[in-house]
């Protein structure tokens, strides 16, 4: 089918497309590749329940999708995107983020690597191919369990009347007990009037109520925490005025995984022994997220360790609030190896570091 603008607003934004910060053409552009490369079933399948989180979804599925167009062989990529293989869409973000900075850059899809196949290669011009590896920092046991907590505490919100914007940001992680009665008391705290700040009990940490308007993240910065990995989990219930949300709940909590060097040592051996290598990580994008996994793999940059690898490049896509409404923007990270037998080309770096700066002036927003 051939979506309008009006299609969008009522089927899967369910509100008014100013809410999304991308020209009218492109929006529509966008939903329209979806139906006619995976079709509109899997669009229904996204927009069962309407918003701008599931909207954002779609569009950005249609943004990067934009960057196979007349690369060969893409038929297997497309089917996996189709099926919803999270790894798939991972290695469709990588490539969105290098063809967003230039649609020109050449690209080649499962290059074959000595009896096994790369995810994909790219060049500009008639330079050497840089050979990319594209992983997941899947959720380890930790995370899930770190991420049920969190589900815990939105989830106390369920029947919840007032409209609010309420911020939980842990020092520690609470246990079963601190957490129920934490979900027993939260939906009084949030019909208090006005701006709240509370501490928990036992150094526990911190609650922000009302400190930024619904519908737009603003995460509070603790000065003891500055240095702590931490994990989050936001929710935005709809049914507010306008078809906004009513209320959203932010919850972070403290986390740290070392499963950085180990990707390091896996990905390394799909890559070719000569030429250049990078290796893509789709997880680690905060900033207290990074300064877990770069010393991890700056420390396994050795003279005679990985020198097949280039550098590494933590990345992942998400809905970013922009001045004038919300965008879906690419965050990334590059760690060169200054012992690799061949260095990356400097687009790379550029393409890289353009990324993260338009991501740092609409997650300042």
């Amino acid at each position: 089918m051939e979506w309008s603008i009006e299609e969008i607003e009522r089927d899967l934004l369910h509100g008014n497309i100013t809410a999304i910060a991308l020209p009218r053409e492109a929006i529509v552009g966008a939903v329209n590749r979806v139906d006619d490369v995976l079709g509109t079933e899997w669009i229904r399948s996204e927009s069962s329940a309407k918003g701008l989180f599931p909207a954002m979804r779609i569009i950005a599925m249609g943004l990067r999708l934009a960057s196979l167009e007349g690369v060969g062989e893409s038929e297997e990529l497309i089917e996996q995107i189709r099926r919803k293989d999270p790894s798939a869409e991972a290695e469709l973000t990588a490539i969105y983020l290098f063809w967003s900075n230039d649609p020109l850059v050449e690209l080649e899809l499962h290059p074959a690597v000595g009896s096994r196949k790369a995810d994909f290669r790219l060049r500009k011009g008639t330079e050497p191919w840089t050979t990319v590896e594209v992983t997941q920092a899947a959720a380890s046991k930790e995370q899930q369990r770190i991420n049920a907590i969190l589900r815990r505490i939105t989830d106390a919100f369920s029947n919840i009347d007032a409209s609010f914007a309420l911020e939980v940001l842990f020092r520690r992680e609470p246990t079963d007990d601190e957490i129920s009665l934490l979900c027993d008391r939260l939906p009084d705290f949030c019909r208090l009037p006005g701006q709240q700040r509370a501490e928990l009990v036992d150094e526990m940490g911190f609650l922000f109520l009302n400190h930024v308007e619904i519908g737009r993240l603003l995460l509070h910065e603790v000065p003891e925490l500055a240095d702590t990995p931490m994990i989050g989990l936001v929710t935005f219930v709809g049914g507010g005025s306008g078809e906004g949300p009513h209320h959203q709940v932010a919850v972070r909590i403290p986390f740290s995984d070392k499963r950085a060097e180990q990707f390091l040592t896996v990905e390394a051996r799909q890559l070719p022994e000569e030429g250049r290598g990078l290796i893509m990580i789709d997880g680690p994008t905060s900033a207290n997220e990074l300064k877990v996994w770069s010393p991890l793999i700056q420390r396994r940059f050795q003279p005679h360790i990985h020198t097949r690898v280039s550098g590494v490049c933590l990345f992942g896509g998400g809905m970013v609030p922009v001045a004038n409404g919300y965008d879906w923007l690419v965050q990334a990270k590059l760690i060169t190896n200054p012992h690799a037998k061949v260095l990356l080309p400097d687009w790379i770096r550029a393409a890289v570091e353009s990324a993260s700066e338009s991501f740092g002036r609409g997650g300042s927003q």
